[in-house]
């Protein structure tokens, strides 16, 4: 049995994705069903019923929030997560180089292979691929769902010009056995990529059971401007304002008011700690990912 789960306003075009599904899968002649999320933590829950009434896989159709979302309802089970990314970033569909079609990604149930990726969380909320603290999770926290649809990733560059000229609080750091940082911004990583592939974190590896702390220690918005430039061209890592550590776990607080974001949705505000978990997800990806288990990497 194989269930559906999508996000209504993940895009314009999402009604005919999902009739894209709907055709694929029944010329598979494959058992499945189709639910359409409310709201927010709804996929969470039609994941999580899915994979108590003994779904083969459940098939994400939207963004990073949505895959979010059905992964924490996955956790610990054995249901397989299979994605249709149909968002603005599409951060995770990048990171393991999923089809863009949706033919492509359905093609997967008979030809990708299962990973087994060790989530890590930001308080009670599971994240299956990057969070943030600062500058990056407050712009996300000012797009609203029509934005992003309409303008794509140009929502969240016009959000971030926007957001450079109000006040920018410093953050603190925490990180183990070390002394605290200050920092303007920091993202969290469990893989390479960060939004329309870039690589935020050279290090990162999705099968790894560790974090990778990005820090941009210098505070200020031209440094804001610069970090990002840098990120683009895959600079930032030599930059000597940045800082990467690889952790387990990493706190993060302000002295006035700032966010925190997971998979590309608003979490809350800060303090947050950001660390590693015992809960695994079952995920299909394409052949061609790379499967070679770095340090650390739990036990299948």
């Amino acid at each position: 049995m194989i269930r559906v789960i999508y996000n209504p306003v993940a895009g314009p075009k999402i009604v005919r994705n999902i009739e894209r599904v709907r055709k694929a899968l029944a010329a598979r002649n494959t058992p499945f069903e189709i639910r359409e999320t409310a709201g927010p933590g709804d996929a969470v829950l039609l994941a999580r019923e899915a994979a108590y009434g003994g779904a083969e896989v459940v098939i994400a159709v939207g963004g990073d929030g949505t895959i979010n979302e059905v992964a924490n309802g996955l956790a610990g089970t054995a249901t397989r997560l299979l994605v249709v990314p149909r968002g603005t970033g599409n951060a995770f569909a990048a990171e393991v180089g999923l089809p863009k079609s949706v033919d492509g990604c359905l093609a997967l149930l008979s030809t990708g292979k299962t990973i087994t990726v060790r989530l890590a969380k930001a308080e009670e909320r599971h994240f299956l691929l990057l969070a943030s603290a600062g500058f990056d999770a407050e712009v996300v926290a000012r797009m609203d769902a029509r934005g992003k649809n309409y303008l794509g990733i140009g929502a969240y560059l016009a959000a971030g010009a926007v957001h450079l000229f109000r006040e920018q609080p410093s953050l603190w750091v925490e990180l183990p056995g070390e002394e605290r940082l200050e920092a303007q911004a920091v993202v969290v990583c469990r893989g390479k990529k960060y939004g329309s592939g870039v690589i935020m974190a050279p290090s990162g590896h999705l099968e790894g059971g560790t974090l990778q702390v990005v820090i941009l220690r210098r505070l200020g918005r031209f440094p804001i401007v610069r970090f990002a430039w840098n990120v683009l061209r895959g600079k930032h890592a030599r930059s000597r304002d940045v800082l990467i550590r690889e952790t387990s776990s990493v706190f993060v607080r302000s002295r006035i008011p700032s966010a925190a974001q997971v998979d590309g949705d608003y979490l809350g505000p800060l303090p947050v700690r950001f660390e590693m978990t015992e809960s695994l997800v079952r995920i299909v990806v394409p052949p061609v990912y790379s499967g070679e288990k770095p340090k650390g990497t739990p036990p299948v």
